[in-house]
């Protein structure tokens, strides 16, 4: 007897236009779906499109308060059940908590199928950090309890972010580890390009050193400037180079006046200049996963990062990368002189950092997710899963 694929909803708020780590996480759990499941992403943007596997629907929409840069979408709820219940979606996946997180809540409800959740960014963090608003930050972290409290299964990428949702009363019971992973040959060393780096003036055994994400505050970038003196003053030669783009690109061009700024790249272009650097800096303290701390091992550098938030879980410390001290400038400058005086323990650390990242490709990383859908759809056709409450108490989140 054959059986039809699983039909899965993946609601998220950002479209395939946008290039971050939510993006990249759908992009690869679309490409690697096993035949037993099929994935749709629903979605809005300003440019609407409608493929088998992705659905964009055009609707107003506006920049986020205190990121411009980047925009949110109302939805349409009708339209996005109307789509769901014409595909024959048995099962909803909430990605983010935005309007269209919000929308994905309101579709299982009316289709009456399961929910489950996902948790990618920790968005109560970054409000506090760039309004300065400790109650914005309560008030998003209480809608977000609310939101991922119906879900049926909440997946994290790191035991620290799964830590981080049972503090906030997150049932433990709920919560799975869904780790990232990587795509190990379009990230290769074989993309290092010696043409690239004499276009950064990198002269002699100058180093390298990359960031890659959004350019925000959140993300450590602050620390930067002071670490670029303590290098000068130790006599190290590098050279900055900045990969994405975002609200502290202005500030951070003029006091790294000597960085190169590459700006928003496609996600495969980004192989090139990390394969071109020599080391990878990741400061942030608030990423839950960080995907591109695997991308950068695979292309063999060995990565910096916090020990604070999820990245730490994406390396082997002291082997691929160094763990330093969360918002330490000292730790990061020390940690990079020592790797720049000793050229043989860099060599050891990239080639372990490759090992690395071939041991977490996506096929691996996916199961537990598509073992989910899985089983929830079973469960469902046996009767075992309700969908989710949609009294009047649950109809919005607190106030």
């Amino acid at each position: 007897m054959t059986h039809r694929p699983v039909r899965v909803a993946v609601f998220t708020d950002n479209d395939f236009a946008k290039v971050n780590g939510v993006t990249t996480t759908l992009s690869a759990l679309l490409r690697y779906a096993p035949s037993g499941v099929r994935p749709r992403v629903y979605t809005h943007s300003d440019i609407a499109a409608d493929e088998p596997e992705y659905l964009a629907l055009g609707a107003p929409g506006i920049g986020i308060p205190f990121y411009r840069e980047m925009k949110v979408y109302l939805p349409r709820f009708r339209r996005l059940c109307a789509e769901a219940r014409r595909d024959g979606i048995e099962l909803i996946h909430l990605t983010t908590p935005g309007p269209v997180g919000f929308a994905a809540l309101h579709a299982a409800q009316e289709l009456r199928v399961p929910l489950i959740g996902s948790y990618h960014t920790n968005l109560g963090t970054y409000l506090r950090m760039l309004s300065g608003s400790r109650r914005l930050e309560r008030w998003l972290r209480s809608y977000m309890r609310w939101l991922y409290a119906r879900c049926e299964r909440v997946f994290v990428p790191s035991e620290a972010t799964g830590a981080m949702l049972v503090d906030d009363g997150i049932d433990p019971a709920r919560i799975g580890l869904w780790v990232r992973g990587v795509d190990a040959e379009t990230f290769s060393p074989r993309h290092r390009s010696p043409d690239l780096r004499a276009a950064w003036k990198l002269d002699g055994g100058a180093l390298a050193l990359a960031y890659v994400g959004r350019v925000s505050r959140e993300k450590g970038l602050a620390m930067l400037p002071d670490v670029e003196r303590r290098l000068c003053a130790a006599g190290v030669e590098h050279r900055w180079v900045i990969v994405g783009d975002g609200p502290y690109r202005q500030e951070l061009e003029r006091r790294l006046d000597n960085a190169v700024f590459l700006g928003t790249l496609l996600h495969p272009d980004v192989a090139r200049p990390l394969a071109s650097a020599d080391v990878f800096v990741f400061p942030s303290c608030t990423d839950t996963a960080g995907n591109v701390v695997l991308e950068a091992q695979a292309c063999g550098l060995p990565v910096l990062v916090s020990d604070r938030g999820g990245p730490r879980e994406n390396l082997r410390p002291d082997e691929s990368g160094l763990v330093c001290r969360g918002g330490r400038v000292e730790d990061l400058a020390d940690a990079i002189v020592g790797l720049a005086s000793n050229p043989a323990r860099r060599r050891a650390m990239a080639g372990a950092a490759r090992g690395y990242a071939l041991s977490r490709r996506w096929e691996r990383s996916l199961a537990p997710l598509y073992d989910a859908y899985l089983n929830l759809a079973v469960r469902r056709h046996a009767g075992g899963v309700a969908p989710p409450r949609a009294n009047r108490a649950a109809a919005m989140p607190p106030s």
